[in-house]
C-alpha cells in the first residue's frame, strides 16, 4: 500500500519537476514533495480517521499558504494537485488500481496545459463554445428531466424525441469538427456528408442544380451526392439505436456494406476533382443548426404519428402505405415511424421498412434527374440503386422474420 502511495506521488512529481524546469513560473513542489504527499496520506488514514483529517487540513493549508504567496504564477492547478496527491495516496490504502488510475489521470491532465490553452484560446471560437455548452446541458440536465412516456400509443415520447434531437445535434457538431481537421481538398466530400445528415435529398437537389447552371461538373457532383446518402444510412442506424435496438442487430451489416459501395463509388467519381471546383467555404463558426435540428425532430415526429394514425386506422394496409408515402421525402421519419411499433420480427413492419428504403432511393434518382439532368442522374442513379438493392436483399436473406 505504502509503495503504491509513493509510485502515484512519484509519477505526479515527476511532471510537476519537469515542468518546473521547463517554465518561467516555478511551483512550490517538485517530485519529492509530491511523493511525501501521498506517502503522508497513506499513513495518516493508515493511523485512522482522526489523523487523517489532520492530515487533509495540514495539506490543505500548506497549499492554501502557497497560493496566496504567489507573485508570478496566479494558477491553483499545482496547489488543487498536490491537495489530490495526498486523498490519492489514502486511498491506495482500499483500491490501489483506482488510485493508480487516478494518479495517471491527474498527471495527463497536468501534462496538457499548453495543449488545453492552445485549443481553448486559438481554436474553438466562442460560437463553438456556447454550442457545446448548450448540448451538455441538453444531455446532462434536460434528458434526465424529460418524461420516458409516450403520449399517444407508442410514440409523442418526450424523452425519445428529446434523444433524437440531442443525437442528430452531436452528429452535426462531430462533422463540423471533422471540417475543422481535414484539408481543403476533401471539403466537398466532406460538406457532402455533413449536409447529407441534415437532407441528403436537399443536397442532392443543391448539387444538381449546380450542374444544371453549368456552375459544378456531373461527375464530381454526382460523387458528392452519393457520399450524402451515406449520411442518410448512418442517420438510420443512430435512429434505430435511439429507438429500438433489436432493428440494430438486422440493418448493420447490410447498411455497412451499402455504406462501403457509396463510398467507393462516390470517391471513384470525385478523383477527377483536382481543385478546378469552387473550394468550399470555411467551416462555420457554429458547430450545429438548432433550427435545422428541431425541422428535423418536429418532421420525424408528425410523421411517426401520421403512420402510427393510418395503423390504427386502417391495419396493416395503412401502415404499409403510410411508410410508403413518407419515405418518398424523408426515410429517416419513415423508419422512425416503423422501428417505433415493434420490433423486426413483426412481418408487416419489416416489410414496410425495406418497402420505405426502395422508394427513398428511387425517389432520389428522380430528384436527381428532373434536377441535374440525364447526366447528372447517369453517374447517381447505378450506384444508388445498387446500394440499396445489396441492403435490402442482405436484410431480407440474411435476417428475414421466421
Amino acid at each position: 500500500m505504502l509503495a503504491a502511495a509513493l509510485g502515484c506521488g512519484l509519477l505526479i512529481g515527476l511532471e510537476r519537476e519537469r515542468s518546473k524546469h521547463n517554465e518561467a513560473n516555478h511551483h512550490f513542489a517538485g517530485v519529492r514533495t509530491f511523493a511525501v504527499c501521498a506517502l503522508l496520506g497513506a499513513i495518516c488514514f493508515l493511523l485512522g480517521p482522526v489523523f487523517g483529517i489532520v492530515g487533509a487540513v495540514i495539506i490543505g493549508g500548506v497549499g492554501l499558504f502557497s497560493l496566496k504567496n504567489q507573485v508570478e504564477d496566479p494558477g491553483a492547478t499545482t496547489e488543487l494537485a498536490f491537495i489530490m496527491t495526498y486523498f490519492i495516496g489514502a486511498l491506495c490504502l482500499w483500491n490501489i488500481p483506482l488510485a493508480a488510475g487516478l494518479a495517471v489521470i491527474l498527471t495527463g491532465l497536468l501534462m496538457t496545459k499548453h495543449l488545453m490553452h492552445g485549443i481553448v484560446s486559438k481554436w474553438i471560437t466562442e460560437a463553438e463554445l456556447r454550442d457545446g455548452l448548450f448540448l451538455l446541458a441538453l444531455v446532462l440536465i434536460a434528458l434526465p428531466l424529460t418524461p420516458d412516456t409516450p403520449l399517444w400509443g407508442n410514440v409523442l415520447n418526450p424523452y425519445v424525441i428529446l434523444k433524437l434531437l440531442i443525437l442528430i445535434l452531436s452528429v452535426q457538431a462531430l462533422a463540423h469538427i471533422a471540417k475543422r481537421l481535414l484539408s481543403t481538398n476533401n471539403a466537398l466530400m466532406l460538406s457532402s456528408i455533413a449536409s447529407g445528415f441534415v437532407s441528403s435529398t436537399a443536397t442532392i437537389a443543391s448539387l444538381g442544380m449546380e450542374v444544371r447552371s453549368g456552375r459544378g461538373d456531373a461527375q464530381i457532383n454526382a460523387g458528392a451526392a452519393l457520399m450524402s446518402c451515406v449520411a442518410t444510412l448512418l442517420q438510420i442506424l443512430i435512429i434505430i439505436v435511439g429507438i429500438n435496438l433489436s432493428w440494430f442487430k438486422v440493418f448493420v451489416v447490410p447498411s455497412a456494406v451499402a455504406i462501403m459501395i457509396l463510398v467507393a463509388v462516390g470517391y471513384w467519381l470525385l478523383r477527377k476533382n483536382t481543385g478546378s471546383q469552387q473550394k468550399a467555404k470555411e467551416a462555420d463558426s457554429r458547430m450545429f443548426s438548432l433550427k435545422e435540428a428541431a425541422i428535423i425532430v418536429v418532421t420525424l415526429t408528425l410523421i411517426q404519428a401520421m403512420v402510427y394514425g393510418l395503423d390504427q386506422a386502417l391495419g396493416s394496409t395503412g401502415l404499409i402505405a403510410g411508410t410508403f408515402l413518407a419515405s418518398l421525402f424523408e426515410i429517416h421519419a419513415a423508419a422512425a415511424a416503423v422501428i417505433t411499433q415493434g420490433s423486426p420480427s413483426n412481418l408487416t413492419l419489416f416489410y414496410a421498412l425495406i418497402l420505405g428504403l426502395g422508394a427513398h432511393a428511387l425517389a432520389k434518382c428522380v430528384n436527381a434527374f428532373l434536377i441535374g439532368g440525364p447526366r447528372f442522374a447517369l453517374y447517381f442513379a447505378p450506384a444508388q440503386i445498387l446500394h440499396m438493392a445489396v441492403l435490402i436483399a442482405m436484410a431480407y436473406f440474411m435476417f428475414k422474420p421466421a
